[in-house]
This record gives structure tokens, sequence and C-alpha cells, in this order.
């Protein structure tokens, strides 16, 4: 999806199954911004979405940097490559590891990069839609209720 700056190309997931914008990223040999955050919602005493904030910067196939706070079986904190001039590093130092890196701070990281990632302004009306086929999937994936979303996608 083309996106008001002209600038970038917006490809959106809801899986992660991202590796074609990499790869045209990596041919084209050019900067690649990949976001993604998914809200930690226990429901039930059950995990319904395991959370996850994270930046990855790639210029052309050079991996630069990655952030990311992410549950898995535990709460993870990961850095790689160096620091960004944009970046708060005093927030790294939080005691719970989601709070070293929130939605804002993804959010404002991006605003720094020249992506408007929380204005849908931002993204322009033309796009290519492609759907999988999930029919065979063996775990069907779960309805996330509305206000559980929303927290988490802007």
């Amino acid at each position: 999806m083309a996106t008001s700056a002209n600038e970038w190309t917006a490809v959106f997931s809801q899986g992660s199954d991202i590796a074609s914008a990499n790869v045209v990223a990596a041919r084209l040999d050019c900067l690649n911004i990949r976001t993604s955050h998914q809200p930690h919602i226990i429901r039930d005493r059950k995990i319904v979405s395991y959370g996850s904030t994270a930046l990855w910067i790639h210029a052309g196939a050079r991996h630069i940097r990655s952030i990311q706070a992410s549950y898995q079986s535990r709460w993870e904190w990961t850095l790689f490559g160096d620091p960004q001039p944009f970046e708060n590093l005093e927030t790294y130092k939080a005691k719970k590891i989601p709070d070293r890196f929130p939605l804002d701070s993804l959010n404002e990281y991006c605003r720094a990069l020249g992506i408007e990632r929380d204005n849908l302004g931002f993204y322009g009306s033309n796009g290519l839609l492609i759907e999988e086929d999930t029919s065979n999937w063996p775990h069907k994936p779960q309805p996330v209720r509305g206000s559980e979303g929303l927290n988490g996608f802007v």
C-alpha cells in the first residue's frame, strides 16, 4: 500500500509471513522498517494474545537494529545493533520488560524515520490484498474482543 509520504510502501500481515517485503527491500537495496505490536491479553487465565512490541531496521540485506519486548513463555528483551539517534535509551532501564518499549515509543521511533504508523491518513487509498486460505489450519485463530484489540492497534 502506498503512503501519503510517497517515500514508503506499507506491507501489512496478520501473521508473521513478511518474507516477501524483506526480499524486495534487499533486492532494491533500500531501507526496510518492520514493526509489530500485539497486546498481551489473558482471558480466563489463558493467554489469548502473546504480547510483543518490536522494531527491525534493515538497509538492503544488512541488519541495522532490532528492538523487541515479547512474551514467549516469559517476557524477553532483545536488542541488536547500534542505538539509533532517535532512541530513548532511558526507557530500556525499566524494571518491567513491557515498559521498556511500549507502543508509544514504537510510534515515536517510526515518526523519527518519517513513518506515521499510528495515523490512518498516512496510508493511501490504493493497495493490494493477498488473502491466505486458513480453512485447513489445525488451530483456528481466536478472535480478540473489540476493546482488547483496539488497545494494540494504534
